[in-house]
């Protein structure tokens, strides 16, 4: 007599194979492998040979490199401050000495008062203290602005200038002189003559400006004709460093360029 759980266990181990055959996954078809012999003729590394502090000792160094003495304190202003009259003027001036095409020299020149995080402060001054006057890479470039674009930016150092509510009120600026009264711009020379609305002017500022930052939108509009590849920080630098070399210390007063008239 044939034992029922026999056939059971038959047909158990029968369905068992034929799942395992049919059920398709991953073979291995080859392997290799390769053995390599570290000897005692390979030679350990020193890392002692890295000399770090003589990294430190020269970065540090050059953050603490005089460059000038300022006879008085720097800082923003509205609307207009001794820092960003100082600024603004020697970036133009700068960047108009420098430049090899002369068709690209800048009409004015606008800055931005957020830009700068710290002044200059009254005593010797280091590359450390412009390091941190202006901790932002940022280029200056020149566009060239006309019409609604040079309007709506002159509107914009007008209401800039009449609310003077926090630190980056007020804007730096050269080559623009300006009357304000209540609303009203009456008066507006650019570099050195009366505003004309009909003209393309050139205007110097910031890659980080030109791109609308500090909600200077108009500037998305306008053609970017040159940068001049100087770094703002880096010319500040070279501009206080060879005001030194000529034994002129830093110095600066305000000149009426932005006037609110009550």
């Amino acid at each position: 007599m044939i034992n029922k759980n026999y056939f059971k266990n038959l047909i158990v181990t029968i369905v068992f194979f034929i799942l395992v055959l049919s059920c398709q996954g991953y073979r291995m078809t080859n392997a290799s492998s390769l053995n390599i012999n570290a000897g005692k003729d390979i030679s350990e590394f020193d890392f002692n040979e890295i000399k770090l502090s003589s990294y430190r000792d020269s970065i540090s160094k050059e953050m603490n490199r005089h460059l000038n003495y300022s006879k008085i304190n720097l800082d923003v202003g509205c609307p207009e401050g001794l820092l960003g009259d100082f600024i603004s003027d020697l970036s133009i001036l700068f960047t108009k000495k420098n430049i090899q095409n002369i068709k690209f020299e800048p009409d004015f020149c606008i800055l931005n008062n957020g830009g700068f995080r710290n002044m200059i402060s009254k005593g010797p001054v280091t590359v450390n203290d412009i390091y941190q006057l202006m901790p932002f890479d940022n280029y200056l470039v020149i566009l060239e602005i006309q019409g609604d674009e040079l309007s709506s930016l002159l509107n914009y150092i007008k209401n800039k200038s009449i609310s003077n509510i926090n630190r980056k009120s007020g804007v730096p600026l050269s080559g623009i002189r300006m009357k304000i009264s209540g609303d009203n711009i009456t008066r507006c020379m650019i570099n050195n003559r009366i505003f004309n609305p009909l003209k393309k002017y050139k205007v110097l500022t910031t890659n980080y400006l030109a791109g609308g930052g500090d909600q200077m939108d108009f500037f998305k509009d306008c053609n970017l004709i040159f940068n001049t590849e100087f770094l703002l920080r880096d010319v500040i630098i070279k501009y206080i460093e060879e005001l030194g070399k000529s034994n002129i210390q830093i110095n600066a007063q305000l000149d009426g360029r932005v006037q609110v008239l009550q």
